[in-house]
């Protein structure tokens, strides 16, 4: 097999194109946690369940004024899970979890609170306590699982320290 020779004025254009191809794919052939952390807030999360977790917000004191709760997709080379649902019993289990009823104190009213709605297929139920509220997003659509995507637990009495 030959090769065919360049002049001067193709290999430099052919190195050029090689020397971009190589700057433009550094970044994406494989990046530290150092490198991202220098870009990117780092942030925290637990996992509470298998493919569940909470992201905790924090007040000056210390202790967690805000919890997010929700389902994480995933995929990997055998399979993919993008529903993002938590089945609505699971959901009450993980808020029983998270805020005991002791906890809680005792519900602010008998109803739901006033900002909850449901619209179409979404819905959002919020229940609030003496030192907490509960609110859950939800979803129905027919032929779909319906459940709750997101759970937010706050502590009103406890001012959070980042705007998240």
């Amino acid at each position: 097999m030959r090769f065919a020779r360049l002049n001067s004025a193709q290999f430099r254009f052919a190195a050029f194109g090689l020397l971009v191809v190589i700057f433009a794919s550094a970044g994406a052939i494989g990046q530290t946690e150092e490198q991202l952390g220098a870009k990117f807030k780092r942030i925290s999360a637990f996992e509470i369940r298998p493919g569940i977790e909470v992201f905790p917000t924090f007040a000056a004191d210390g202790n967690v004024c805000r919890l997010v709760v929700e389902k994480r997709q995933y995929i990997n080379p055998a399979s993919a899970d993008f529903d993002s649902v938590i089945p609505s019993s699971l959901a009450t289990l993980l808020v029983d979890e998270l805020v005991p009823e002791k906890e809680r104190g005792k519900p602010l009213s008998p109803y739901l609170s006033s900002e909850s709605f449901v619209a179409g297929g979404a819905s959002f139920l919020k229940k609030d306590y003496e030192n907490v509220s509960v609110g859950m997003y939800g979803s129905t659509v027919e032929g779909r699982t319906s459940g709750v995507s997101v759970i937010v637990i706050s502590w009103p009495k406890r001012k959070c320290i980042s705007s998240q």
